[in-house]
């Protein structure tokens, strides 16, 4: 599919990240108390990552997580220390252990390793499963945590970001969850579209009918450091006027995280008039400088539109590539 290799060339093109990190990896995968309820936490670290003042780097480790029987996880939560980007607890097929910190490509899905929670946010990036759902996690999975870190202050700082993952009743049979990762990319690739020029820039809107039955419950933007707005409806075609807002994605760097609970939870299907209901998107830019800025990781001098959104059941494969525009 055409979207879905440029997307994987963009990908590889786009890391802007060529320091090797210092310091050692914490790293904990243990059972700690839940103060909200009963449920067990297993906590996993990535960290501390040493960045010198305006330094963008992307670490990754990759190790097992630990459970020797397989496991649900029913909610995720992140702490994350400031600078961070975005912090992601992947599914690994990595076989081979890398406690250490390493330079790795951000939001790499190239080499089949799945996403499963995105934190992008310091505050309010708890997600909660819906009853009778959750992310499973077999005996002994290798995972991966992904650090993109961006220092805009004038001052080193030291990264860090810890993952919560509530563990579900064992015994019980949940549905399965699982993300969509759905963004506008063509019209921002070098070469085959405008990118975001000088000023003030508007994509068109974009869109896409997930697959009949499933629910989102959880729901956010992701731009880059000249996006000043993404808007997400739910529609019934792109130039829908009679669409219903979900979330307005702004400032780039905290945009809202939204999160709907039974029985709120977000459905598709087809309207009075047979229309099919799905998700629309798009993004607006504001940029400053002379440059024009294409497609790219580095949240400094790259850009992206992408939602991703957390929805049940699951379908049987992550969300990707039939996704992009």
């Amino acid at each position: 599919m055409r979207t879905s290799t440029l997307l994987f060339l963009a990908l590889a093109a786009c890391n802007d990240s060529t320091t090797t990190p210092a310091g050692d990896m914490a790293m904990a995968a243990q059972p700690v108390p839940d103060m909200l309820d009963t449920r067990a936490v297993m906590s996993v670290s990535i960290g501390p990552i040493p960045l010198a003042a305006g330094e963008e780097k992307t670490v990754c480790t990759v190790f097992k997580l630990g459970n020797t029987s397989a496991i649900d996880v029913t909610q995720f939560a992140a702490t994350l220390a400031p600078g961070s980007h975005h912090l992601i607890f992947y599914k690994s097929v990595d076989t081979t252990e890398m406690k250490d910190p390493f330079v790795c490509n951000p939001l790499d899905i190239s080499k089949g390793n799945v996403p499963y929670f995105i934190a992008q946010t310091a505050n309010n990036n708890t997600l909660p499963v819906p009853a009778g759902a959750a992310f499973h996690i077999e005996a002994g999975q290798m995972v991966r945590l992904e650090a993109h870190y961006l220092n805009a202050s004038a001052n080193p700082i030291m990264g860090l970001g810890t993952v919560n993952l509530s563990l579900g009743a064992a015994g019980v049979t949940y549905q399965p969850a699982d993300i969509m990762f759905c963004g506008t990319v063509i019209p921002l690739l070098k070469g085959a579209g405008t990118g975001v020029p000088p000023g003030h820039t508007v994509l068109p809107h974009d869109f896409f009918v997930p697959p009949d039955g499933i629910k989102v419950f959880g729901l956010t933007t992701h731009e880059h450091s000249r996006g000043s707005l993404m808007t997400i409806d739910k529609a019934n075609g792109p130039m829908d006027p009679n669409a219903v807002n979900l979330t307005m994605g702004k400032p780039y760097d905290n945009p809202p995280f939204r999160v709907w609970k039974d029985p709120d939870l977000i459905t598709f299907g087809k309207d009075s008039g047979g229309f099919a209901t799905g998700l629309r998107w798009q993004c607006t830019y504001d940029n400053p400088t002379t440059t024009t800025y294409y497609w790219g990781e580095s949240a400094a001098t790259g850009e992206m539109c992408f939602l991703w959104a957390y929805y049940y059941p699951s379908v049987g494969h992550f969300i990707a590539q039939e996704c992009q525009r």
